[in-house]
C-alpha cells in the first residue's frame, strides 16, 4: 500500500502551494488526493479504467469538503504516461511523486504463493495479498525487469524536460528476489541509474521502514537463509538547476 500521509509528507517536502504535482502510475489517485489537499495542482495517468473510476469517486468525494483559494481538483487521465509530452508543458512540473508498478514481480509473486509460499509466515501471518494490476500489455507491471527498466529510462527522459529546474521525483520501491539464479535485486539503485543515465541528479535516499506493517519471516530452509523484504526505499531525483 502507498499510503496517503507518505504521498502528503513527499509533496509537503518537495513542493509549496500552487505547484504541480505529477503521479505517473495514478492507481487510485493517493498522490492526486494528498497534493489537492494540500493546494497543490496535480496531473494523473491511470491505464486500468477500474482504477480510474475509484479515483474519480474518491476525488469527487473530496472535493465536496475541500475548502482552498486555488482549484486544485485533479486532472486524471486514463492513458498510458509515456505519453506524458501530449499533456504537460516544459518546465511545469514542480515533484513527480509515485509508487511504480515493480515490474513483473507481482505476476510472479503470485505464481510462487500458489506452490511454495502457499502455508508461508508472509501469506499467514502478515496476511499478505497480492493481485496484479492489469492485463495491459503497456502495463509496466508486465513487463519483466530488463524491458522495465528500459521504459523506465524513457519514462525518466520524457520526465526531465516538463520537469522545473531544480524540481523533484521521487520513486517509491522495493527490492526484490528472483532466487536461485537471481537472489538480490537492487530496483532502489536500479532506477536511480537509469534515471542518471538521461540526466537526473540522485538527489537523496530515504529508507522507509516496515517492520511494524508486517514481521520478519526467515525463508528458504533448510538450502538457504534469506528474510522477506520488510522495507521500501524512496529514491529522490533532481532536474539539475540551469544556471
Amino acid at each position: 500500500m502507498f499510503p496517503l500521509k507518505l504521498a502528503d509528507r513527499l509533496i509537503t517536502m518537495y513542493s509549496g502551494p500552487g505547484d504541480l504535482v505529477f503521479e505517473p502510475f495514478a492507481g487510485v489517485g493517493t498522490t492526486l488526493i494528498a497534493a489537492s489537499a494540500l493546494g497543490r495542482r496535480s496531473v494523473g495517468f491511470e491505464l486500468n479504467p477500474e482504477f480510474v473510476k475509484v479515483a474519480e469517486g474518491w476525488i469527487a468525494e473530496e472535493s465536496l469538503t475541500l475548502l482552498s483559494p486555488l482549484d486544485t481538483t485533479p486532472t486524471l487521465y486514463n492513458d498510458d504516461c509515456r505519453n506524458l509530452a501530449k499533456y504537460l508543458e516544459p518546465n511545469s512540473v514542480q515533484v513527480t511523486v509515485t509508487s511504480p508498478p515493480y515490474a513483473d514481480f507481482i505476476r510472479r509473486s503470485v505464481e510462487d504463493r500458489k506452490k511454495t509460499h502457499k502455508t508461508s509466515r508472509i501469506v499467514h501471518d502478515n496476511n499478505s495479498k497480492v493481485k496484479a494490476y492489469s492485463d495491459d500489455t503497456r502495463d509496466f507491471g508486465n513487463l519483466d525487469y530488463d524491458k522495465f527498466l528500459e521504459d523506465s529510462r524513457e519514462l525518466f527522459a520524457a520526465l526531465l524536460p516538463v520537469t522545473k529546474p531544480d524540481g523533484y521525483a521521487v520513486w517509491v520501491v522495493k527490492d526484490y528476489r528472483l532466487p536461485p539464479d537471481r537472489p538480490y535485486i537492487s530496483m532502489h539503485s536500479d532506477i536511480a541509474k537509469v534515471a542518471q543515465e538521461v540526466g537526473w541528479l540522485w538527489h537523496d535516499l530515504i529508507v522507509w521502514d516496515q517492520n511494524e506493517q508486517r514481521r520478519l519471516v526467515l525463508l528458504g530452509y533448510p538450502t538457504r537463509f534469506y528474510t522477506n523484504q520488510n522495507c521500501s526505499f524512496l529514491v529522490v531525483l533532481r532536474r539539475k538547476l540551469v544556471k
